[in-house]
């Protein structure tokens, strides 16, 4: 039963993200000090689907920065100000994946 309900809560999320009220783009750029695929191994994960899920937060692209292979965008669609949420609730998740947030930049966009 456990199993039926955390489907259906994932399956309601992904549906409220496809009709959220407001579409607000998130663009942030951060460093890694991985390798970006080994990076998005990671971002590719289950866990980080119901991590982003539990925040309301739908990726819809990620990439690094041609001349510096470190420098990572990603861009979201979410309600506002929850990457900040999202940062704050997996902080340690987030360093155990050799994020630096100290350069991250964050812009909302409509």
């Amino acid at each position: 039963m456990r199993i039926i309900e955390n489907v259906l809560r994932i399956f309601y999320k992904k549906i409220y993200l496809l009709f959220m009220p407001t579409n607000i783009a998130t663009v942030i750029t951060f460093k890694i000090e991985s390798t970006f695929e080994e990076w998005a191994k990671i971002i590719d994960s289950k866990e980080s689907d119901v991590r982003h899920s539990e925040f309301y937060i739908k990726p819809l692209f990620r990439g690094f920065s041609k001349a510096y292979h470190k420098k990572v965008i990603c861009i979201n669609q979410m309600l506002e100000r929850n990457i900040q949420k999202f940062v704050q609730a997996n902080s340690e998740y987030i360093k155990s994946h050799i994020v630096d947030f100290t350069i991250m930049e964050e812009s909302s966009w409509i």
